[in-house]
């Protein structure tokens, strides 16, 4: 019964971390999706500037 208690709470665990290990993939992708987004809002505003002037 104690073996099989335990057995349960490691696999509960494992789960956690490896929902957490998913969640922080995903917020790393968001981050470099925003960064990709900048970067590609702050060239057109160059070009736009630079058309500009």
């Amino acid at each position: 019964m104690m073996l099989e208690l335990m057995r349960l709470v490691q696999e509960n665990d494992e789960e956690r971390r490896l929902e957490l290990q998913a969640q922080r993939m995903g917020a790393r992708r968001l981050r470099a999706r925003r960064r990709e987004q900048r970067r590609t809002e702050e060239a057109l505003m160059e070009l736009a500037w630079s058309r500009l002037c």
